[in-house]
């Protein structure tokens, strides 16, 4: 009887057998199978009535958490029924996965001043910042309110403290990194009063590094990541900061450390921040593929969490906000002074918070003195908006006209940044450079980036003279890697940090002016 062993076998016998050894060999890296192409979801368009169930044969199980004993024993009334607002929130995640997203628990002080306002019934403001699945992809525009994760956490807020006044602001931006948000932070969150502030950069910081490999500890997009969170630990209120760590099984690859969650996560405990991870509640279940769990049935493409991916992302989250609401209930609080909050040193070497201007939108419509062959353009989808100048042509100029003074030192040249769109097809090059009032060095910046599988915005700097009236054109070039010359300019960035110090992806130096502060 013959069977592989043979060298006599069939000779599809055997090249089976080579593909069962290098599956093998393979699966000692990989400790789960990858995954098929028709495992990969690619329609956020479905119903949401479909969203979630599509492909389950198992009903969906919701439960409360219960309130603690502690808290049930005791006499006050009021007590009581706050512990039961703060449990009436209908988990679909079973509690041990639940546990498991809960990060460490770090300093809460911040969080337990939050909790301390609402109890009390002192205005709240809460503040999402992040990236597409932050602003709602993966749900439909009209129905983000209640079933995306940011509406259901401020629902169950809103629904527990409901003689408080909570204003909400959904600042996310679509395929934006933490460095790019940290230079414009002041637009997207300009509310000093801010008092909890939920971050999710984790996946777009991910898409900018290496694909299948666990990035580097120290690189320029840590860095930002750790300058975002110094600008908003540094706001008026002392604000809470609750990271958010995004992950996707197609896109982080089927290993645990594929992910910047884990360099994240350095900076945030430095900090004592709280944070939630969906890939320590969801990797197993996952890619065991178990019912309910499986990419197709949480995510409705390779990146983006349908309607139950959403409410799995906001039970994690929940889930930490119940726990220090119990924790305020049960203890007085104590106020704390100033120095409770200090931000302490960077983590990085020098990696000190800058003083920027950022003008987007309007204001980088009002920038612009002539525009040939460009057109200002809405390139976002279901209510996701996504501005810029866009041209698909080369030899095509838009010029601008800003205000670079205004640096301690009038002699010292300053940074301009441009912020462009990168992407994995159809993009090309452009050349940046003076036209009158100041002068710098012609730069190109290339929009073509293959190794990433996502569209994203970066920056490209230029070192220019100060001058009231800087005039610069962004000029099209024929030049392309891609085949194609699209250039899109999103946002303008002025700041009196060294130029020696501009890359694409620059560590900035702390600068106590403001750049471009009196262009009106």
């Amino acid at each position: 009887m013959q069977t592989c062993w043979s060298w006599r076998c069939e000779p599809r016998l055997c090249l089976a057998a080579l593909c069962l050894a290098w599956l093998c060999c393979f699966c000692v890296a990989v400790p789960y199978e990858a995954i098929r192409s028709d495992e990969i979801p690619h329609d956020c368009d479905i119903p949401v009535e479909w969203q979630g169930w599509y492909g389950c044969k198992e009903t969906i199980v919701t439960r409360q958490r219960g309130p603690s004993i502690a808290v049930q024993s005791r006499g006050a009334p009021q007590r009581r029924q706050l512990a039961e607002r703060i449990y009436a929130y209908e988990a679909a995640l079973p509690e041990d996965l639940l546990q498991q997203g809960i990060g460490p628990p770090g300093n809460i002080n911040r969080l337990l001043k939050v909790f301390h306002k609402l109890m009390t019934g002192l205005p709240v403001s809460l503040s999402f910042i992040g990236g597409s699945i932050t602003e709602g992809g993966g749900v439909p525009f009209h129905d983000r309110a209640p079933l995306s994760f940011t509406g259901k956490v401020t629902n169950w807020v809103r629904d527990t403290y409901p003689n408080t006044s909570i204003r909400v602001q959904n600042a996310g931006v679509g395929g934006v990194t933490s460095l790019y948000y940290a230079q414009c932070v002041d637009m997207f969150v300009p509310d000093e009063d801010v008092d909890l502030v939920f971050v999710d950069f984790t996946l777009n910081d991910r898409a900018s590094g290496i694909m299948g490999k666990s990035p580097e500890p120290d690189t320029p997009d840590r860095r930002g990541y750790e300058m975002l969170l110094r600008k908003l630990l540094g706001y008026r209120q002392h604000p809470a900061i609750i990271a958010l760590h995004s992950w996707s099984p197609f896109f982080n690859h089927p290993n645990f450390f594929s992910t910047a969650e884990d360099s994240i996560q350095s900076i945030v405990a430095y900090y004592g921040l709280q944070s939630v991870s969906m890939r320590n509640a969801l990797f197993h279940p996952t890619w065991q593929r178990r019912q309910n769990f499986k990419g197709t049935q949480w995510l409705c493409d390779s990146i983006h969490p349908n309607t139950l991916g959403h409410r799995y992302y906001a039970d994690i989250i929940v889930g930490l906000l119940q726990d220090v609401a119990l924790q305020a209930a049960l203890h007085p609080y104590e106020e704390l002074d100033a120095s409770q909050f200090e931000t302490p040193p960077p983590m990085y070497d020098n990696n000190l918070e800058s003083t920027t201007t950022c003008l987007r939108g309007d204001l980088l419509q009002q920038r612009v003195y002539q525009a040939v062959g460009w057109n200002w353009v809405d390139e976002g989808r279901d209510g996701r908006h996504k501005y810029g100048y866009v041209t698909e042509e080369p030899d095509h100029d838009i010029i601008f006209v800003v205000n670079t003074a205004g640096c301690p030192d009038p002699s010292t040249m300053v940074t301009l940044g441009i912020g462009h769109l990168k992407s994995y097809e159809r993009m090309g090059q452009a050349l940046v450079s003076c036209v009158s009032g100041c002068t710098c060095n012609p730069t190109v910046f290339d929009g073509h980036n293959p190794a990433s599988l996502a569209s994203q915005e970066f920056w490209a700097y230029i070192a220019v003279t100060q001058s009231e009236q800087c005039v610069f054109e962004v000029a099209s070039l024929t030049a392309t890697k891609s085949g194609q010359n699209k250039v899109k300019v999103t946002s303008l960035l002025l700041t009196c940090m060294d130029p020696e110090d501009a890359h694409e992806i620059p560590i900035f130096k702390q600068s106590a002016a403001t750049v471009g502060a009196t262009v009106s």
